[in-house]
């Protein structure tokens, strides 16, 4: 592949992705607010993560270890100006001890100073304790200067100040040193506190933003799943005949989760990670530039890394995707058909074609698994080397007094959370491509041109007449399954298609019904042809009954509109109150017939719908056909021919074609397919009579 050829590839999936990005950003577009006010208090939530680890270096290095440190300036030429300058900026922090010795609060001194102060070696490492009297609280007057009194050798008093070096506070008990750093004590109770009500802030507010992310993805995925579904109704027949039930089970159930755990775990919390990434950043470059330096190295290989693993794990979380709709479709279409598989012992057959498929999707996890394995370990283990890198630079920066204990254990908690989010990139990128899969799945689905049921019009009466004029059909555009077929129904006629099996006799019921565009020829319906008729209008006027039953209600009552129909059909009172699911096929077919029966409407088609119930039934729907008071017009599809002999016309479809048409007494006369069929039939019952007679004759003389 060329160049230009490459770069055309990699737009076209480009603007692929930004199609879909527009798609999904149309279901969250309602819930925007939402989204909007979970991001605000995101922020919110960041910014006091981000406080949490200042607020510990603070405290370190300001209340639990003193501030105050000697400062000398014994180099008249080198540090006098340094001194004076030092002196004007930071009246309130210096107290003299003697000519050019000083007492410095490095607390409240720049960091650049600092720095400065400590390089040039005018600060001393060993820390003081300051006590101002005045700042001594009421309950204390008198207890503070009783232990100074005590301590003469460890106190010495300095222009109102009371000046101790921190190693000589070991001589005192503990009480007398709480009572000394009372105000250092209050001030890290201050800070307790703060830090109390930073967390509780963070607490709600995560809170907040948390049920605000779920409701609005429970509510995104809701409107995408109602969205996909009520697609899914408007597709034409032949997609289904394409796609297995349990791949599109799997769009509408899993892909949907998939894409809600991107809203809510992807999305919105990218911002918010992105958010402290770079607030960490900014506070850790204050702190110390070389270290924060670096830290972002480290960073980029961390990025680099998961470039590598990323068209990697694209691939694998698209084959998961596949291969769980397949094991879906299979599942389904098993459990449906257990029956049969029972009857026919086909059950070790039926499990190695699921340990096939099974397999297949267990390959396709276990390679998510490896993707998956190797990139986080890779992930931590370049997070522990930053840590110990910052245990080894922080270290030695400590010892060259360019950072603070403070300052590194602050920076420990801000590598974390630095490394955090990135850490987790590995369960979130495998979130974001299992939705990115899914969303790829639910665009091309949602994609598919709908039946355009309402385009076309409708007629202000039907008349009740069906024509087909010459014509062709064919499913794959190859192999012709209707051939030339023409053959008219007039109004109250009734007409019996029958034939082999794979005939065609379903599909002309399908082109009927305008599941299926002909190719050629016209089908007239009143004299129009349905390619001008809007589908929804030709189904309200043609009532259906197939040889699959599907129910609307959990009752029967809720399928019936019209119960004097069925009540006609069958005797079984009990059966309007079961359960759809605990009846049995002729049941079923019964109450299908009642619907169709109840509809208003001038067709009728009945396709094997008979196949499941007893003669009598059966007998009891030809009377009621027979004596049928609106005199629809019937096509009924049948292979047992005694259904049909009352019919006015018999169509007989063979191999796609009309070959014979009459009543049944002239196609008997015929001796064509007919006559073949009739009398193939008649041996078939003829043999089974035979057979229980002489069975029963066999146990009577027994």
């Amino acid at each position: 592949m060329s160049l230009m050829d490459q770069e055309e590839e990699k737009s076209k999936k480009i603007s692929y992705d930004i199609k879909i990005l527009r798609w999904l950003l149309r279901f969250t577009f309602p819930y925007k607010r939402f989204m909007v006010l979970s991001l605000v208090f995101m922020v919110i939530t960041a910014m006091f993560e981000l406080v949490l680890p200042y607020v510990t270096k603070i405290a370190v290095d300001n209340y639990i270890f003193p501030s105050w440190r000697e400062a000398r300036f014994l180099n008249e030429n080198k540090d006098k100006g340094f001194e004076n300058w030092l002196k004007e900026k930071y009246p309130s922090a210096l107290i003299t001890l003697d000519n050019d010795i000083y007492l410095i609060d490095l607390s409240k001194v720049s960091k650049d100073d600092k720095i400065t102060l400590e390089r040039l070696g005018i600060v001393s490492k060993e820390k003081y304790l300051v006590i101002n009297i005045e700042e001594i609280s009421s309950n204390n007057k008198e207890s503070v200067p009783n232990i100074i009194k005590r301590y003469p050798d460890v106190f010495r008093s300095v222009g109102g100040f009371f000046v101790s070096n921190y190693s000589s506070l070991k001589k005192l008990s503990g009480e007398d040193v709480r009572l000394l750093r009372e105000h250092d004590i209050n001030r890290l109770d201050r800070l307790a506190l703060f830090l109390f009500l930073m967390l509780t802030a963070i607490l709600l507010f995560s809170s907040l933003y948390t049920y605000l992310l779920q409701y609005s993805g429970q509510r995104i995925m809701h409107r995408i799943r109602v969205g996909v579904f009520s697609h899914l109704l408007t597709l034409p027949q032949p997609f289904f005949d394409k796609n297995p039930v349990g791949r599109l089970t799997t769009r509408v159930t899993n892909d949907v989760n998939a894409i809600n755990e991107m809203y809510t775990s992807v999305i919105v919390q990218f911002f918010k990670d992105l958010l402290v990434i770079l607030g960490v950043l900014v506070v850790m470059f204050n702190m110390n530039r070389n270290l924060t330096l670096i830290i972002i190295t480290l960073t980029i290989i961390f990025g680099i890394v998961g470039l590598i693993f990323r068209m990697k794990l694209k691939s694998v979380y698209r084959n998961v995707r596949k291969s769980i709709a397949k094991l879906n479709a299979f599942v389904q279409e098993s459990i449906r058909g257990v029956t049969i598989i029972r009857l026919y012992n086909r059950e070790s057959e039926n499990f190695l074609r699921f340990s096939g498929v099974n397999q297949e999707n267990y390959k396709a996890n276990m390679d998510q698994l490896f993707a998956f394995a190797t990139f986080r370990p890779i992930i931590e283990f370049l997070s522990t080397i930053a840590i110990a890198l910052i245990l080894w630079y922080g270290g030695l920066s400590i010892l060259k007094l360019d950072l603070t204990i403070g300052a590194l254990i602050a920076y420990l908690a801000y590598i974390r959370m630095l490394f955090g989010p990135i850490v987790e990139l590995a369960e979130r990128y495998n979130i974001l491509q299992s939705a990115v899969a899914a969303s790829e799945n639910l665009y091309e689905l949602g994609n598919v041109k709908p039946e355009e049921r309402d385009k076309g019009r409708g007629l202000e009466k039907v008349n009740g007449t069906l024509e087909f004029k010459n014509v062709w059909f064919s499913y794959n555009g190859s192999d012709w399954v209707l051939k030339d077929v023409s053959f008219t129904v007039k109004p109250g006629e009734t007409v019996a298609l029958v034939g082999l099996t794979g005939s065609g006799k379903t599909t002309i019921v399908n082109l009927i019904l305008k599941f299926y565009e002909i190719q050629k020829g016209e089908i007239l319906f009143d004299g129009v042809d349905i390619r001008e008729l809007a589908p929804d209008f030709l189904r309200a006027n043609v009532s259906t009954v197939f040889q699959d039953h599907f129910l609307f209600g959990k009752n029967l009552n809720d399928d019936l509109s019209n119960g004097e129909v069925f009540a006609r059909v069958t005797d079984t009172e009990d059966l309007l109150n079961s359960d759809v699911h605990s009846i049995s096929s002729g049941e079923k077919q019964i109450v299908s017939l009642g619907i169709a029966f109840s509809k208003d409407a001038s067709f009728l088609i009945l396709d094997e719908a008979t196949s499941h119930v007893d003669a009598e039934i059966e007998l009891k729907v030809r009377e009621l056909l027979k004596n049928d008071s609106r005199k629809r017009t019937t096509i009924i599809v049948a292979h047992r021919l005694s259904n049909v002999r009352e019919a006015d016309k018999i169509i007989v479809i063979h191999n796609g074609e009309v070959f014979e048409v009459g009543t049944h007494y002239e196609l008997l006369m015929k001796r064509g397919i007919y006559h073949n069929l009739y009398r193939l039939q008649n041996e078939i019952h003829r043999s089974s009579s035979q057979t229980e007679y002489d069975t029963g004759n066999g146990d009577n003389e027994r």
